[in-house]
């Protein structure tokens, strides 16, 4: 083997077991939430939605289609595990940029692959996973044409571009690389013109998505104040530092810690090239922190950071391979008893008894969450089982009524869930007033019954003469608690017109 590839041995490695390990357990609860409302967005493509760029909506779509129409969780699943394996290489390839050999890139590679947070998104399709990915080779593409590979500016606008594609928040990453030119050794780069193309390139895919926001009224901020009020349950200092330590890993961290240090103050190997980096993500660290950041908003900076600290790392131990290779083998071991808490390792119950022995309990990010497991697995459980509870009520409806009658759903779950998995059970497409739904609106016709899936009868009883209880959703255990025993209304003899009642349905959060 050419004696350059052998460096990446181990990356390779760990990036194909990171694959595996997803493979072996990526389908065994069921889709998430989230997953089925992007399907939902994929199914109506367009430049951008209340609650995200358009990226995440057209990889959801050829996920689908690939996954049979969601006949396999798996194969949907493939390119969020895919992009968890691309982020442990280019995590490699930052550190071979810092200076580092062999052991710093395996190092950086066992930090991000065992990562909590990473883990966990590299289990469900959504932009998170692929938010991680971008961010660091922008990070890489940018050191790259810092260091005397201008070019590679072009490639860091592109990656730059995709990534406000995925996520409006690359928009802090974006200024946050700006000020760190201009601050540090690397402000001549702001004379190249390489470096003013690949902003040309970078704005150029992101000016659709930002146009979209505008034209529709800037929802996306409207939605960021309701949740800030409404749905984020508040995270103490403590709180944050703990969850991003929990999911970063015990060593992880300050690994990480160790690396930000080396990018600001290290004063070898070129400072003016790195040191840029350095600033810009403690900027997009303190703009999280002010703004009430949950724990995985910051997981985008640590690759770097991670690459960073293994270098530093492989620098101050002694040259002896056995101790830089062990190294690697304890961010392994310190990071694996998290990892049942981010893929579905062993069954729930399970889980829960792990959780309590090592005293940690799942981390309560919204007001609404209770479950004894995680959000992102207890949004995974019960989504058919509801849809079948919602049949059977649509079913019990006369033919006459089922002609002029809609479904409503107070959240998207619920909708996206009778949306993708209803069709083979007879259910027409349903609406709602929650985020994107709400702008797809009502459908044409004479509208005048609504079988309503939550919400309450008070509320109900404002637009409609009529309102019956005809069915209840199962409990699921382990499952969201919000999402069981939800009543499922018959609402007949509307009070004013059903366009006017849904206006009052819009919720943007």
């Amino acid at each position: 083997m050419p004696s350059r590839l052998r460096p990446w041995l181990a990356p390779a490695f760990l990036a194909a077991a990171v694959i595996l390990l997803h493979l072996a357990c990526g389908d065994r609860f069921g889709y998430f939430r989230d997953e089925l409302y992007f399907v939902a967005c994929g199914k109506r493509l367009a430049w951008g939605y209340v609650d995200q760029p358009p990226l995440i909506a057209a990889v959801a779509r050829l996920a689908w289609w690939l996954s049979g129409d969601g006949g396999s969780v798996l194969v949907f699943r493939l390119p969020a595990m895919l992009a968890h394996a691309g982020t442990v290489l280019v995590a490699a390839a930052l550190a071979r940029q810092f200076g580092g050999g062999a052991p710093a890139m395996a190092l950086a590679s066992a930090a991000v692959g065992v990562s909590a947070v990473n883990l966990a998104q590299g289990h469900l399709l959504t932009m998170n996973v692929f938010e991680v990915l971008l961010w660091s080779g922008t990070a890489l593409a940018a050191l790259q044409a810092a260091s005397g590979r201008p070019r590679r500016w072009l490639i860091a606008g592109a990656l730059l571009g995709l990534a406000l594609l995925t996520k409006y928040s690359a928009s802090f990453l974006a200024l946050a690389l700006l000020v760190g030119l201009a601050t540090t050794g690397s402000r001549r780069e702001l004379s190249s013109r390489w470096f003013w193309a690949g902003v040309g390139v970078a704005a150029l895919l992101a000016f659709p998505a930002v146009l979209w926001q505008w034209r529709a009224g800037l929802p996306f901020l409207e939605l960021i104040r309701n949740g800030q009020l409404h749905k984020n349950a508040p995270l103490s200092a403590g709180q944050l530092l703990g969850g991003i330590v929990l999911e970063e890993g015990l060593l992880g961290f300050p690994m990480a810690v160790l690396g930000l240090g080396a990018l600001l103050f290290r004063r070898n190997d070129g400072p003016s090239r790195v040191r840029f980096l350095g600033v810009a993500l403690g900027l997009v660290a303190a703009a999280l922190v002010a703004l009430g950041g949950k724990p995985y908003y910051f997981a985008p900076l640590f690759p770097p950071l991670f690459a960073a600290g293994a270098r530093e790392l492989e620098r101050r131990l002694p040259a002896s391979p056995s101790w830089q290779w062990a190294i690697s083998a304890l961010v392994l071991l310190l990071g694996a008893p998290a990892a049942p808490m981010a893929i579905p390792l062993r069954a729930p119950e399970v889980l829960v008894a792990w959780q309590e022995r090592l005293g940690v309990a799942p981390p309560r990010l919204e007001h609404s969450h209770t479950a004894p497991i995680s959000q992102h697995f207890a949004d995974q459980f019960g989504w058919e089982e509801r849809v079948a509870a919602v049949a059977v009520a649509w079913a019990g409806l006369p033919e006459a009524e089922r002609a002029r009658a809609i479904i409503f759903t107070t959240n998207y779950g619920r909708a996206a869930a009778i949306e993708l998995l209803g069709g083979r059970l007879g259910l027409p497409q349903p609406v709602s007033g929650h985020n994107n739904y709400y702008l797809w609106g009502l459908p044409p016709g004479l509208r005048d019954v609504v079988l309503a899936v939550g919400g309450r009868a008070e509320d109900h009883a404002r637009s409609f003469a009529e309102v019956v209880i005809v069915g209840r959703t199962p409990e699921i255990r382990f499952g969201i608690p919000e999402e069981s025993n939800i009543p499922i209304y018959l609402l007949r003899r509307p009070t004013r017109p059903l366009a006017e009642a849904f206006q009052g349905a819009k919720m943007f959060q």
